[in-house]
């Protein structure tokens, strides 16, 4: 199934809008857009909007940006990890391709290495 997004977005807040309100602080408001699957009848709904401050916005956005910084370092990581043990098993291929016979035992740690890596 496919994912809908409509977005994420963020408005201030009048001031003639927060007059009464119990936190004229959160002059911040923010509002997604639906995200649901494509034909799933329990489709997930986020609140339209909320409010917060302009120092939980900094907060939102710094913990955001800290773990996107943490999934690259990992998705980075992996990636070099995989490459190298592509690597590996290139030149264990090559070495057996010339020298004419591939051993049963390269097959099967190739093999083995595969199984590790899936």
């Amino acid at each position: 199934m496919d994912t809908v997004r409509n977005g994420m977005g963020l408005r201030l807040v009048a001031a003639d809008e927060l007059d009464g309100q119990s936190r004229p602080d959160a002059c911040v408001e923010v509002f997604f857009g639906p995200v649901r699957l494509v034909g799933d009848p329990d489709a997930i709904h986020i609140p339209a909007s909320f409010r917060i401050t302009p120092t939980e916005l900094v907060h939102l956005w710094t913990e955001a940006e800290c773990a996107l910084g943490e999934v690259r370092v990992e998705v980075m990581r992996a990636e070099t990890e995989w490459k190298k043990a592509l690597g590996e098993w290139y030149v264990e291929g090559r070495h057996a391709v010339e020298s004419g016979e591939p051993g049963n035992a390269l097959l099967a740690g190739v093999l083995e290495a595969l199984r590790k890596h899936s």
